[in-house]
């Protein structure tokens, strides 16, 4: 194995040194890093139609997902993956300029050019740690699955077939691997392929070096949107009017940690919602209500579909409008009462619509004029969101206000939509039988970790980062799929294949590296993992599963 470990040294420590800064145009100068690597692999020379470039569709930043394919006997392929983008660097400060050299800013902690807390230090001095941006998360990692690619590469009888692929953007809108879904889609048909898994190589956080962890979930994200119009009114006259803000409040209130949305997924315990942003419409201070208030919340999930957690919301949505219109008659009651005048309720009707039905509401209402300026209105929005001048929920804001204001009714309304990102939830359990074989595997990598590499191994049912084994799996039914074209906005920036997903799903697992305080300075990744037992493991399974000879 020490050659082995060599070769993703050295691939890691090439990777790593070319900045690729999430969400700009640096995540292109991966190409030059991977063309080279391309070129001096024997057989993909031979086989040219087995790498490539695939371009992003309406990728405002031109990005690419490399990709290669091994293509051995029979049909069973599975999918490597990693991401190639990384946070930043700035918080390296004056050692920035080593955040992208391993070994130089291993050794410049070492000598006590950074300030580092006492647990970082511990690491430092074991040796089994090496630092720098991009060593967990994820280059490290993709430094295993090219090297194991070279490994198979070289055998002429090479059983199944694996697609490498490294992805941009990750850490933002997950654009590399919502856009591969199409590019595993063209090799799929045209290989005559069947998924059978889609691994990843995220790394993990333990307590121990004696003990590792491996997942066959990950967790899914949906970010709801509520938009509240109310009704315009002088404070001095508030009964005339009714309060966005109050209405939006209490809807935050009633979900905000709500264990109405905690799961327990296997051996997962999934935490409840909280709420990201709230705003108001004003621009400026004046003594009267605001026209309306939004807000949008992270829903993490293990199994709900969006359809499920929208449902939900509209419920809540729903008791907080009727709870506001009570407690409004009781005060307007109250101040009736003390000013002599009998009580008559006030006007306001509960109202809360998905956003789906408030466009057609718009389409009835307004006609081919409203069409026709709403698709102006998005292509605009779209256009200032790729130059920045926009951002995703101020656009959000943008459509569903226009909308409201082409439907004759102007009465007090809550309106629910779904932002990006979304992220579906994924566990094998979901494929049923198709998971078998990949379930039993999972049992036997288990004894061969604890049987061979000396380590303790645990199966988690959900990696709890978020990762982009979301887009490797979707079972939900197809009316799920309707509902999140019709109710997710943005989607000139912002759009998935669900479909495709759905036709590619295949069991997934998660087996990576140890890391520690990914997204900090003292970003670092366990070695043994990196050089040893990650590669073991995760070629122990490719073989058990394919059938690959060694």
């Amino acid at each position: 194995m020490s050659s082995l470990k060599q070769r993703i040294e050295q691939l890691m420590l090439d990777f790593v040194a070319v900045a690729t800064d999430t969400g700009t145009e640096l995540e292109r100068d991966v190409q030059p890093f991977f063309q080279k690597w391309f070129d001096s692999v024997p057989y993909f020379n031979k086989n040219s139609d087995h790498c490539g470039f695939f371009p992003i569709p309406n990728d405002r930043l031109g990005r690419v997902v490399p990709w290669a394919m091994i293509k051995g006997q029979g049909t069973e392929t599975i999918v490597l993956i990693h991401h190639c983008d990384t946070v930043d660097t700035e918080d390296y400060k004056h050692l920035r300029h080593l955040s992208l050299s391993p070994h130089d800013i291993t050794r410049a902690f070492r000598e006590g050019k950074m300030d580092l807390p006492q647990a970082v230090k511990e690491d430092l001095d074991s040796g089994d740690w090496l630092f720098g941006r991009g060593v967990a998360d994820m280059k490290g990692g993709g430094a295993v699955h090219m090297a194991l690619m070279e490994q198979y590469a070289s055998e002429a009888d090479f059983n199944g077939n694996v697609i490498f692929l490294s992805v941009p953007d990750e850490e933002n809108l997950s654009a590399g691997m919502i856009g591969a879904v199409e590019l595993l889609k063209q090799l799929t048909d045209k290989f005559d392929l069947k998924i059978v898994l889609t691994m990843d190589i995220e790394g993990h956080e333990r307590e121990d070096a004696g003990r590792t962890i491996y997942h066959d979930g990950s967790i899914g994200k949906v970010m709801p949107v509520v938009y509240v119009r109310g009704k315009l009114a002088h404070t001095g006259m508030i009964f005339k009017g009714l309060n966005p803000v109050n209405l939006l409040a209490e809807i935050v209130r009633m979900t905000e940690l709500s264990p109405m949305y905690i799961e327990k997924y296997g051996n997962a315990v999934i935490p409840p919602p909280t709420w990201l942003y709230s705003k108001d419409s004003k621009q400026v201070y004046n003594v009267s209500l605001p026209d309306a208030a939004m807000g949008y919340m992270s829903v993490l999930t293990a199994s709900k579909s969006p359809k499920e957690i929208m449902g939900t919301l509209q419920e809540y949505a729903t008791k907080a409008f009727d709870s506001v219109i009570n407690g409004m008659n009781h005060s307007y009651e109250v101040f009736l009462e003390l000013n002599g005048e009998s009580f008559t309720p006030l006007p306001w009707k509960t109202n809360v619509k998905y956003f789906s039905e408030v466009y057609q509401q718009a389409v009835s209402d307004g006609g081919e004029t409203f069409v026709s300026a709403f698709k102006e209105l998005e292509a605009g929005i779209n256009e200032r969101y790729h130059t920045k001048q926009i951002s995703m929920i101020n656009g959000i804001n943008e459509i569903i206000a226009f909308t409201l204001m082409h439907i004759i009714d102007q009465s007090p309304i809550v309106v629910l939509a779904v932002s990006p990102p979304f992220y579906p939830a994924v566990n094998n359990k979901m494929l049923g039988e198709a998971s078998a074989k990949v379930n039993q595997v999972i049992v036997e990598a288990c004894d061969f970790t604890r049987n061979t590499l000396g380590l303790d191994a645990q199966i988690k049912n959900i990696y709890t980062g978020i990762s982009d084994l979301s887009y490797s799996m979707f079972v939900s039914d197809d009316d799920v799929i309707e509902y999140m074209d019709n109710n997710m906005l943005m989607s000139g920036v912002y759009s998935m294949r669900l479909d495709l997903i759905k036709e590619l799903s295949a069991p997934v697992l998660n087996i990576g590296p140890w890391g520690k305080d990914i997204h900090k300075y003292t970003e670092r990744v366990y070695l043994p993992d990196l050089y040893e037992n990650t590669p073991k493991v995760t070629d122990f399974i490719i073989r058990k599963i394919l059938g690959g000879t060694k």
